[in-house]
């Protein structure tokens, strides 16, 4: 069960927290760097944003 910096990450990412390939993202993020350090939080954003860009893409009409 993912703990809450991780599902406010998923929900960040735009990910589908049920595909595989997101649950190997999920176990790729440090977590415990990222509670603990704020520049490693800023540093990820990037990828969040460029990850719910993707994610909304596969969802256009």
């Amino acid at each position: 069960m993912p703990d809450r910096l991780q599902i406010a990450l998923l929900r960040a990412s735009g990910c589908n927290p049920n595909l595989p390939e997101t649950q190997a993202l999920i176990a790729a993020w440090p977590i415990a760097e990222l509670r603990g350090n704020p520049q490693a939080k800023r540093a990820l954003w990037p990828q969040l944003r460029a990850l719910r860009r993707a994610a909304g893409k596969g969802t256009e009409a």
